[in-house]
């Protein structure tokens, strides 16, 4: 097969000169245990929120729970666009600490109506349900799959009885393998109604390898086929995904290159042509052979989506894996079958304070997410994103939620955007914006729109890891203009020029030339996408404008400047030298 890898030499470079700073690398991590939901809540203090509380993170909320966590690995679809405009919206709920956590429900009608405005209404039955899942039926009733570890079934399957009604039929697939209990599903529905399901089992001590499995219904969830052993992991990083286009069927994940860590992964899929046949021998694709001399791998975090000219595309996040340990500079790849061929996104800087973690199973860059426009054929992925310089008191990164898109197949992708922008460094337990745990619909809605589910963390942290303390945390919906056209292109009611000198020592110049008056925003952002300083803002009339920036105050490295008018955008790199 042939894959083309765009930035290999840059990488070879990059390891020798990270081989050679001790400071940038962090200890290599023993393997660590899934949370199933049996685990009690931490014995940590519980940070009620006030009445009216108001979050500086953009969107509506929801509904709230105190279980911030919501996926061990690959975040999936948590949030699905139906063919009349309406939202469907589920979480993983916990209610009153320290009572133990439920699946949750929202809809949104095309009138921006909500079921149950700010709370949702329960989908499980039993409690100690979690790890949730949705897709949508033809005629756009939910989906929802979920495990609970309280009773049988440990897998379950809920269908809406109608449209955003709230009513569900409970399903029981197969979730036993060789005796062992299966948790953790992943769900897709073909364009056939035929659903998809993926479990794992659960390892009985930290580290050791899983069954993952599969099993399909092809009559609404009444039956179910004799669950598959698909392959055997040491993450929880398949997904499901069908074509829109198509009868294809895949399953992406991470593949450990040996069973006794979980950090050294190659990115696999196993496709289905007819989404009824599988070849669970010889099908398995290795899209990254990583290994020596790059020495980098893939870790737990994976999203895939079939495009409309019916390609399969990957996208996942990696870092440096040596005996020495593991390096901190987290790069995001693209993948497609149509180009065959690996894009490097995104990377985040390689240096991170002590006393700043980002917490368990994610990277600086984690729980990306994937979506495509019907009529352009544009890609967009949506993601979380760490920055170093915005840390919580109690020492755990604050999210951000990121995007970018490509309109060529994923060949090239725009520098990322920071949609939700909400720094708060240093911030006390319930007074934090951490933005964390996204998932985007997977169909970008008309001009094309995006449509976002996150939680905005009020203690940065995953508490069921033991990572801050119990907070309410409104979970989110939030909606994007991207300002991309539906053929894919950004419309032109500005242009933004290169700013010169660049590169440049201390001060360069920034032009744009707008077509009519209107409100813009000018900002500088550093390579983590942190926005650091605001050039312009306000109404401006048309015609030429320049602005200088005086980057004196700055250090030396590459930096972004996005002008932004409306639901436009464009975004141009710099380099200062000092």
């Amino acid at each position: 097969m042939k894959k083309t890898l765009l930035f290999l030499p840059v990488f070879l470079l990059l390891f020798f000169a990270i081989s050679l700073s001790g400071d940038k690398i962090g200890p290599r991590p023993e393997n660590l245990p899934f949370i199933v939901g049996n685990e009690p809540l931490p014995d940590v203090p519980y940070y009620p929120s006030q009445p009216g509380m108001i979050t500086d993170s953009p969107g509506e909320i929801v509904g709230r729970t105190e279980y911030d966590y919501q996926s061990n690995g690959s975040t999936g679809r948590r949030i699905a666009l139906d063919s009349q405009g309406g939202i469907h919206v589920d979480w993983m709920n916990g209610i009153t600490y320290p009572s133990l956590r439920h699946v949750y429900y929202n809809y949104r009608d095309n009138n921006g109506t909500w079921l149950v405005p700010g709370v949702g209404s329960t989908v499980s039955q039993a409690s100690g349900a979690g790890y949730t899942q949705l897709e949508l039926t033809s005629d756009d009733r939910a989906v929802i799959a979920y495990h609970q570890w309280q009773v049988s079934p440990w897998a379950v399957v809920a269908i809406d009885a109608f449209s955003g009604f709230g009513i569900f039929n409970y399903y029981d697939p197969p979730d036993l393998t060789s005796g062992v209990r299966c948790y953790w599903p992943y769900i897709s529905i073909d364009r056939n109604e035929n659903i998809h399901l993926i479990v794992n089992e659960q390892a009985l001590n930290a580290g050791d390898p899983h069954i993952m499995a599969y099993t399909m219904s092809t009559d609404n969830g009444d039956s179910w086929s004799i669950l598959m052993e698909a392959d055997t992991l040491m993450t929880l990083s398949a997904v499901a995904v069908s074509s829109p286009v198509s009868d294809k069927v895949a399953i992406a994940y991470t593949h450990p290159q040996n069973y006794e860590t979980q950090w050294e992964n190659d990115v696999y899929y196993i496709q289905s042509d007819d989404g009824l046949t599988w070849d669970w021998r010889f099908g398995k694709i290795d899209v990254t052979n990583y290994g020596a001399p790059d020495s980098l791998f893939a870790y737990i975090d994976i999203d895939a989506i079939y495009d409309y000219n019916d390609n399969l595309n990957l996208i996942w996040n990696a870092q440096w894996v040596t005996d020495a340990g593991v390096y901190y500079r987290t790069y995001l790849f693209h993948y497609s079958t149509g180009t065959q061929t690996i894009t490097q996104m995104h990377e985040t800087p390689e240096l991170w304070p002590a006393g700043c973690d980002y917490g368990v199973w994610n990277r600086a860059v984690t729980k990306m997410s994937l979506a495509v426009h019907e009529n352009s054929n544009t890609l967009f992925a949506v993601y979380t994103g760490f920055d170093s310089s915005d840390c919580s008191a109690g020492g755990y990164a604050n999210g951000d939620i990121y995007w970018q898109f490509s309109s060529n197949g994923g060949v090239d992708w725009t520098a990322r955007q920071n949609l939700t922008n909400s720094q708060s460094p240093g911030c006390t337990p319930g007074n934090c914006d951490s933005d964390h745990w996204s998932s985007v619909a997977d169909k970008a809605g008309s001009w094309p729109s995006l449509h976002i589910t996150y939680i905005n963390d009020k203690d940065a942290g995953g508490i069921p890891q033991t990572e801050g303390s119990v907070t309410d945390n409104p979970v989110m919906y939030f909606t994007e203009l991207t300002g991309v056209d539906e053929e894919g292109n950004i419309p032109k009611t500005f242009k933004l020029s290169q700013n010169y000198p660049n590169p440049f020592n201390a001060s360069t110049q920034i032009e744009f030339e707008l077509e009519s008056a209107g409100e813009i925003d000018l900002s500088i952002y550093d390579v983590t996408g942190a926005r650091i300083t605001t050039l312009a803002r306000g109404l401006i009339d048309s015609g030429i404008h320049s602005v200088k920036w005086d980057a004196s105050e700055y250090s030396s490295g590459v930096y972004y400047y996005r002008l932004r008018m409306g639901y436009v955008s464009e975004t141009r790199k710099m380099t200062l030298i000092k």
